[in-house]
């Protein structure tokens, strides 16, 4: 079945702004900007969105949205950052670095057009229309103009409640993994020992005495060269899970002859320390690859007393300590202070029971890559029902 294909911005309403800079309240307010869409889930990760002061607000923080708005990031279109708006942040402000889509209830279903801006044909012709080869980026104007398949109401609805089912699969094995992150924090627990009460009362040293710390910085967007390259560039954003391979923004090579960045060795435990997405959160990584970090991270290379998968998840079952030492900086900006951080105390257990909690991480490491394993095939299938579903042909 063929359906008529409707330009977007014929289906959707105008979405109000608003400029806090101007307010006359100074009530706290949600924000959500380009880091707070975990691309993966597509949905807003309630952990990535600010609750900041007008007079604290960044300049892109002006959209007024809905609860059912579609959100559309308009830079990287090909890492579609896609969400829809739940009912939690209807009345927060949203970055413009999306555009807002808010369907009009009588033309188009937002859940139906929530899974259309997923789909192959829609990102493969943003990317088409992109420009900017370092900072790609479309319009709104070009995610309006962009047509949509549309059929009636009652057809929109049912295609939507079919992709609901197919993305509750998706979904389950995304949980799994969650899972098996909170097994391995148990068993942390029951090897070691809570971080802060130290029950079984291991010798402690200060951070600072166990590690290396090693800085990251951005490359001179200035010079194209820095940026044409395929070594991963790791950011707050790419902090979005334990294990850290890859990143969305690469560099070339040359950067480590002509700068003081430098590579990361695997197992370099990561940490962010500074930026807006610390407002309820504080991530903590591993590096499973080598990587460059900027500046809002920080690197600890362990000196051999404490095994690199042990201080990861010592610093992960020390997450509520370490919120509680986040500090305001200028601009709303979240910051974990490094005298705070370095002075933390580790207990440091033998080496030979450290190694066999790193065992059971391997092990857990296994099953991870097999859960991962069966997501991508969740999302083949997704995919499959998706084209099909929007092709007419369910």
């Amino acid at each position: 079945m063929s359906w008529a294909r409707v330009e977007i911005g014929d289906c959707v309403e105008k979405v109000s702004t608003w400029n806090p800079a101007n307010a006359s309240t100074q009530d706290l307010f949600q924000y959500i900007d380009l880091s707070s869409v975990d691309k993966d889930k597509k949905e807003v990760d309630r952990n990535c969105v600010s609750s900041i002061l007008p007079q604290e607000a960044p300049s892109r923080a002006r959209q007024l949205v809905q609860s059912q708005d579609v959100l559309v990031a308009t830079v990287r279109p090909n890492l579609n950052g896609v969400a829809l708006v739940a009912d939690e942040y209807d009345g927060a402000t949203a970055s413009t670095g999306y555009c807002v889509l808010r369907s009009n209830p009588k033309k188009l279903d937002s859940k139906y057009l929530y899974y259309w801006v997923q789909t192959g044909d829609f990102v493969k012709e943003m990317m088409a229309q992109a420009t900017g080869a370092n900072y790609p980026a479309v319009s709104d104007k070009i995610i309006k103009e962009s047509k949509i398949p549309l059929p009636p109401l009652a057809e929109q609805k049912r295609i939507a409640a079919i992709l609901d089912k197919a993305d509750a699969i998706r979904r389950k094995r995304q949980q799994a993994i969650q899972l098996a992150d909170e097994f391995l924090r148990a068993v942390f627990l029951d090897m070691f020992g809570d971080p802060v009460t130290n029950p079984k009362g291991w010798e402690t040293e200060r951070l600072e005495n166990l590690v290396k710390v090693v800085s990251g910085g951005t490359p001179s967007k200035g010079n194209e060269i820095f940026w044409n390259g395929d070594f991963p560039w790791v950011s707050p954003k790419d902090m979005k899970s334990i294990k850290i391979s890859d990143s969305i923004d690469r560099i070339n090579q040359v950067v480590f002859e002509q700068t003081n960045l430098k590579k990361l060795p695997i197992g370099s435990v990561l940490i962010v320390v500074r930026g807006m997405i610390l407002a309820h959160t504080v991530p903590i990584g591993i590096t499973s690859a080598q990587v460059a970090i900027n500046q809002d991270i920080k690197a600890f290379i362990s000196l051999g007393r404490v095994l690199p998968e042990f201080l990861l998840w010592f610093l992960l079952s020390q997450h509520a300590n370490l919120l509680s030492k986040v500090s305001n900086a200028a601009h709303g900006t979240k910051r974990l202070e490094m005298d705070d951080l370095l002075g933390l105390p580790v207990f440091v257990p033998t080496v030979e029971l450290q190694d066999k909690f790193a065992r059971v991480v391997s092990a857990y490491k296994n099953t991870i890559d097999t859960i991962i394993k069966s997501q991508s095939n969740a999302q083949t299938i997704f995919k499959s029902i998706s084209q099909k579903a929007f092709s007419g042909e369910l």
